[in-house]
């Protein structure tokens, strides 16, 4: 919000981002303040809105969420500003990939022949006791050869990798990657449609990238032995959003590879490229032919890590289903990457991940499971954020597979009104326990709340204090927002809002034009 006069405040348009806020605050029989978000992107238009707002009214409203977590020793996160329209720095979607794929097989080359000597060697643990944050030369080796090999190609490239220590540019690991390895590429086409139709630009703004790197997903299955599961993940994210990435199979099943990479673009579908034992360095295409799309009907398989941390949410999972009639079964599967590759390719049905997963184990897994048509949330129904303010999943992962869009929305509608579910939101001030007025039935038993409602524009959760600020309360604890009390429209959400221990309330609407089918089809007829 900008000031222009004493009584005129002056919205301009920011970036892509399309949204609005309104809260409207009660206290008793009267309304005592309003305040308005509007942020919109008039890219046709090319005006600018006003609103006279009389100066003793006049209000800024800012969201706060979680400390900035900087994965990257490199760089910092792009802004989220567009750039210089004068001379924007524009690079190749298609020679970027390129790159990714061939680094992804440089990674994979590295992990193999290190397997042996990483797995009987020294194994450190980020975490004391935690066997999944083993790390070994393995993944210190593998992240060294892509980070410095991208680099070398696109020296001002802002990467963030898991290991931190090397994601800096070293020669002595630099690799010659390709640029041409899909030029005329047949692409496998989705399974199914998302509903976004999303396309990719062919040149992308160098300053919106963000390329996360995962050199080894799987530690734990390395170090036990457990191949199959290892992967290198490459993902690209172009304005907050996965658009492509690259799956590196270190490990792969046929045995005419020596290592694979999965790759794919959203709008475009994914393929698969090899290196043969046969061959050296040639790079081979090879057909994909474990393709499914799930079907109302089909059994439905659900897969999860061996966690007690998930085991919950999957009990859940199987009561909702169990009423259909169809065959449910449950899938034991390790390491992030794998899992939702699994559902990508149709493998299984639901994959469901705990809180301790980060953006670069989602980043190109996402990329490919959105460019077949499935879809991934976190456990209420949001889009998983990409920006320097956090790096893990604090509010957990579903993925569903192609043609599973009903599956998904019946899943994360449940965890809406799960206590276990709901807990993860404790540190937001939510009360989701038994007991209160507002958020049980009168069975006892924890009501649904519109959690996926209650965000800043950027997708994270709001607080019981960012709510007793904004209307004016000195004491709250915790907050409720029952479904029962939602409006879910064509072109807009709300819900209302209750503090305890103060009883006020106050009804929240926020609109996301990005994340509305009826806003999406209105930007295709009347722009």
């Amino acid at each position: 919000l900008k000031s222009t006069s004493n009584n005129v405040t002056s919205l301009f348009p920011l970036g892509l981002g399309l949204g609005m806020i309104m809260l409207i605050f009660w206290s008793g029989s009267s309304l005592s303040a309003i305040a308005i978000i509007f942020l919109a992107h008039f890219s046709l238009i090319g005006t600018t809105l006003a609103f006279h707002i009389p100066a003793k009214k006049r209000a800024t409203m800012k969201h706060q969420t979680t400390t900035p977590v900087h994965a990257s020793a490199s760089s910092s996160q792009p802004s989220s500003s567009s750039p210089s329209p004068s001379s924007p720095p524009l690079i190749s979607r298609d020679a970027l990939l390129s790159t990714l794929i061939h680094a992804a097989l440089h990674g994979s080359q590295t992990i193999s022949s290190l397997s042996d000597t990483a797995r009987n060697g020294l194994i450190q643990f980020k975490e004391e006791g935690d066997a999944r944050s083993a790390l070994t030369v393995a993944d210190t080796s593998a992240q060294r050869i892509i980070v410095s090999s991208i680099l070398g190609v696109y020296p001002n490239l802002n990467i963030i990798g898991e290991e931190d220590e090397s994601v800096e540019a070293d020669v002595a690991f630099q690799r010659k990657l390709r640029d041409d390895l899909v030029d005329g590429y047949e692409w496998t086409a989705p399974l199914s449609s998302s509903g976004e139709d999303e396309v990719v630009p062919a040149e992308l703004d160098m300053s919106q990238v963000v390329v996360y790197v995962d050199p080894l997903d799987g530690t734990r299955e390395f170090v036990e032995g457990r191949l199959h599961n290892v992967q290198s993940l490459i993902g690209v994210c172009y304005k907050g959003k996965p658009i492509m990435g690259a799956i590196g199979l270190p490990f792969p099943t046929n045995e005419q590879s020596a290592t694979e990479v999965v790759f794919g673009v959203v709008g475009k579908g994914i393929g698969k490229m090899m290196l043969t034992k046969k061959s050296g360095d040639d790079i081979v295409n090879c057909p994909f032919s474990e393709l499914t799309q799930h079907h109302d009907g089909d059994p439905i398989s659900i897969s999860s890590g061996d966690s007690k941390l998930v085991v919950p949410i999957v009990n859940l999972a199987e009561k909702i289903f169990a009423s259909r009639g169809v065959g449910i079964s449950r899938q034991i599967a390790g390491a992030t990457g794998n899992k939702l590759l699994l559902v990508t390719c149709g493998q299984t049905t639901l994959s469901l991940l705990h809180d301790k997963t980060n953006l670069w184990d989602t980043a190109a897994p996402t990329a490919l499971l959105e460019a077949m048509g499935g879809r991934i949330t976190d456990y209420f129904g949001e889009p998983l954020i990409y920006n320097s303010k956090e790096v893990r999943n604090a509010l957990c992962v579903v993925a569903s597979a192609p043609g599973a869009k009903r599956e998904h929305e019946e899943i994360v509608k449940a965890m809406r009104g799960d206590g276990v579910a709901l807990s993860i939101l404790g540190r937001f001030g939510l009360k989701c326990e038994e007991g209160g007025d507002d958020d049980v039935d009168g069975n006892g038993s924890v009501v649904e709340q519109c959690v996926d409602i209650t965000r800043d524009l950027d997708g994270y959760p709001l607080t019981n204090e960012y709510f007793a600020q904004k209307m004016g309360v000195a004491d709250s604890a915790t907050y409720t927002c029952p479904e029962k009390e939602a409006v879910r429209g064509l072109m807009s959400n709300g819900c209302r809002i209750h503090l305890q221990p103060s009883g006020d309330s106050a009804f929240y609407k926020r609109i996301v034009f990005e994340h509305l089918d009826h806003a999406r089809a209105k930007m295709k007829t009347a722009p």
